[in-house]
């Protein structure tokens, strides 16, 4: 087939953007609609029929919009390198996505295709407003040929740039591989936060759902503990308690779930520089990223983590589109993540990244001036415990000094346990530098990265710190940014310098 011709994808393709636009209309539109959602579920009368009616008509106009959009969408692989897409319903649009653009080439087998031998082509190309380019419905073979296509004119690029680093890229080297069993990926389920956003999703219409699981549910279930003998007198409250109870593990189940759907039989590959990662219950997508494209390595490990001896790693590529830097590079599902990993898993993939990586516990961490622990100890331990003393010694006069020490012990541990986890190291290795940056309270957090892939380096210093000597470092990532607050401005200082030499003088491209 002349690539130079529009080409149409395979019928099935109508499934992919069924499929597609319902997921849009979930994440997006459903969220919106929740309000109506709420009054429907606690006022309308009728529900089963007028639900039937709705669920119809959104369904009938779901199948006709992606029927229009698959009948207007056609793509073509032109001979200036260059992908072109014609979609569109009411706003047609073309897409030109050049090569030199695409960050990675990555093939994913959605549930529905696998029976007729269909994949779905991604064009991943940071810059763009869509962060992805996608061919949905072509035969795997000819996904392969076109990331084939497209890696070999950008690794052209790179050879005619650095031939030297091209030379060392041709040594093929040994693979390494990483799988992770789906107990291990439930276990993420548990330390994500879906669970509290989700909850967190509900909060605002909490009195309206309560007020329907009241009278549904909840004097059902108070009935049934009144025949108890051992619940008289307390079964009312018992019967709330059942309920959030069953809506938490509700919450959490579906986090589970979700994290099951998205890394469902997690395989992780490693050679010449590249990761390849494959993953996915109704979707198994491949993803592939190489080394050099990623801007940071972030270990995270919070309290349900901790207790579970497990560490999520985050490999972010740059930011895409008009979002903040950062926002879209975690949003973004082209993002490299490794969910759930031991303390020796994260020793393993460090070290494919960073030969000299050692247990981050043993790096020298530099601190803060001890002025930001009093100045927290200030702001958020001592003015809070005065104004809840305060307040409470005019509601509870005997118990005024109980209620004081207790919120002032605990916010005073939190505040020195933040101060404590904050901190900065530099290593370097065959003449390569980098940086590693600690946060944290009961969790931890660790961002690394090379330093020559900063894109800025600023200190900040308010009145009361230039009385005393000490600035505040931040570092801008096109992945986001980090901070080591509270140095002496002597070190601050001797620190940007280093940053700044290091992006100007090293002449290896990472973008």
């Amino acid at each position: 087939m002349n690539n130079n011709d529009w080409q149409r994808v395979s019928p099935w393709a109508l499934l992919y953007f069924i499929v597609h636009f319902a997921i849009r209309f979930v994440k997006d539109g459903l969220l919106n609609l929740l309000p109506i959602l709420v009054i429907f579920v606690t006022q309308v009368e009728q529900k089963w029929f007028w639900g039937q009616v709705a669920a119809s008509i959104a369904i009938v106009m779901l199948v006709v919009y992606a029927f229009a959009y698959y009948r207007n969408f056609s793509y073509r692989i032109s001979s200036e390198n260059e992908i072109l897409l014609n979609k569109g319903v009411f706003k047609k649009e073309r897409l030109t996505l050049k090569f030199a653009r695409v960050q990675n080439v990555n093939i994913a087998e959605p549930f529905y295709f696998q029976p007729v031998n269909l994949v779905n082509c991604i064009f991943d190309a940071a810059g763009s407003s869509a962060q992805e380019a996608v061919i949905p419905g072509v035969k795997l073979s000819y996904a392969e040929h076109v990331r084939e296509q497209v890696m070999a004119f950008k690794a052209h690029l790179q050879q005619s740039d650095t031939p030297e680093k091209a030379e060392h890229a041709a040594q093929p080297s040994a693979q390494h591989t990483l799988t992770l069993s789906n107990a291990e990926i439930a276990k993420f389920g548990l330390m994500s936060n879906m669970a509290i956003l989700a909850l967190a999703a509900l909060a605002p219409f909490m009195n309206a759902i309560f007020d329907y699981l009241e009278t549904s549910l909840i004097a059902r279930l108070e009935a049934m503990f009144n025949e108890q003998a051992a619940f008289v007198g307390s079964a009312a409250a018992l019967a709330v308690v059942t309920v959030i109870v069953v809506i938490v593990l509700c919450a959490v189940l579906l986090s589970v779930t979700m994290a099951l759907i998205r890394f469902f039989n997690f395989h992780l590959y490693f050679q010449d520089n590249k990761f390849k990662r494959v993953a996915g219950l109704f979707e198994r997508q491949q993803l592939s990223i190489s080394s050099e494209k990623i801007q940071s390595v972030q270990i995270k490990q919070n309290i349900i983590a901790r207790l579970l001896k497990r560490y999520t790693l985050i490999c972010p590529q740059v930011s895409s589109g008009n979002t903040a830097p950062g926002v879209a590079a975690h949003k973004n599902k082209q993002t490299l993540v490794m969910p759930v990993l031991t303390a020796a898993h994260v020793q393993q993939v460090c070290r494919w990244l960073f030969p000299w990586f050692i247990n981050l516990n043993e790096l020298n961490f530099i601190k803060p001036e001890r002025a930001l622990l009093y100045k927290n100890t200030v702001l958020y331990v001592f003015l809070p415990s005065v104004i809840s003393v305060v307040v409470i010694d005019q509601l509870f006069e005997t118990l005024s000094m109980l209620w004081g020490l207790l919120p002032a012990s605990i916010l005073m541990a939190a505040v020195f346990l933040r101060y404590q986890k904050t901190g900065m190291a530099l290593y370097q290795h065959e003449g390569r530098s980098f940086a590693v940056f600690r946060t944290g309270m009961i969790g931890t957090q660790y961002r690394l990265f090379e330093i020559y892939k900063a894109q800025s380096a600023t200190t900040i210093s308010t009145y009361l710190m230039r009385k005393s000597g000490l600035k505040s470092l931040y570092i801008q990532l096109a992945s986001g940014s980090v901070s080591m607050p509270y140095l002496k401005s002597v070190d601050a200082e001797q620190l940007i310098d280093f940053v700044l030499y290091e992006i100007e003088s090293e002449p290896r491209n990472w973008f």
